[in-house]
């Protein structure tokens, strides 16, 4: 672990796409499939798809934004719109739980949060399906909410300022460098999730970086971490 300045910790704040929801899978199928046919070089597909799951996590407005950019598509907003538009649809019909996350709260009894840079309707609508809005009604924070989107500390301070708790109380779950960076700047403790990452080794070390004080990839694991967590601040 990384030497840090303790808090007691009293409350979990989860990054919803990746960490609580393994939709992020869905969203590279999707974006990968409409930007495909939009290359110039046909042979550029696996750079396309290696550029769009080093950008999950971000708004999909401004990943398309980079993407745009770096491959020169010269997307309009009505191909803006469709896009980000086919991601919701797919998200919300095929979206399951992360391995091993729901047995994983249950066995947390810390008062728990999302915080997301997806749309309020999305993450509701999201686990509702997958049976866990329950365990966060009341304190589901979206960027789109607060105006500033991941890497900003705004959405997970928001989380905090939901529960009337300081940040430092806080420990945060997330699965993206532009999340670990907005909780780490929120004040938060950080754990990095890679279970359902596609470059699992790569992303470690770019959590750690980014200021994860450690990284896990099996949910299964994470009642144990927030214990020892728990069980160092009262030492």
């Amino acid at each position: 672990m990384k030497e840090h300045m303790t808090s007691t910790i009293t409350h979990l704040v989860c990054d919803c796409d990746g960490v609580l929801l393994d939709s992020e899978s869905i969203a590279l199928r999707v974006l990968h499939e409409h930007l495909l046919p939009l290359l110039k070089d046909p042979a550029d597909g696996d750079r396309l798809h290696h550029a769009i799951a080093s950008r999950l996590g971000m708004f999909t407005e401004l990943l398309l934004d980079e993407l745009d950019v770096e491959f020169g598509f010269g997307l309009d907003a009505a191909q803006y719109a469709d896009i980000n538009a086919a991601v919701g649809i797919a998200c919300g019909d095929e979206v399951q739980l992360v391995p091993g996350i729901e047995e994983a709260l249950q066995q947390i009894a810390l008062p728990k949060a999302v915080a997301s840079n997806s749309s309020s309707d999305r993450i509701v609508q999201g686990l509702r399906r997958c049976g866990l809005l329950d365990m966060f009604e009341g304190h589901i924070h979206s960027a789109h909410d607060v105006g500033r989107p991941k890497p900003a500390p705004h959405v997970y301070l928001a989380a905090a300022a939901g529960y009337q708790v300081a940040p430092e109380h806080c420990v945060a779950v997330d699965d993206s460098v532009t999340g670990v960076r907005a909780a780490s700047g929120a004040g938060m403790r950080v754990l990095g999730f890679t279970g359902v990452a596609h470059d699992k080794g790569s992303m470690h070390q770019k959590l750690i970086a980014a200021g994860a004080e450690l990284v896990f990839d099996d949910m299964r694991e994470l009642p144990a971490l927030i214990a020892a967590l728990l069980a160092e601040d009262a030492a």
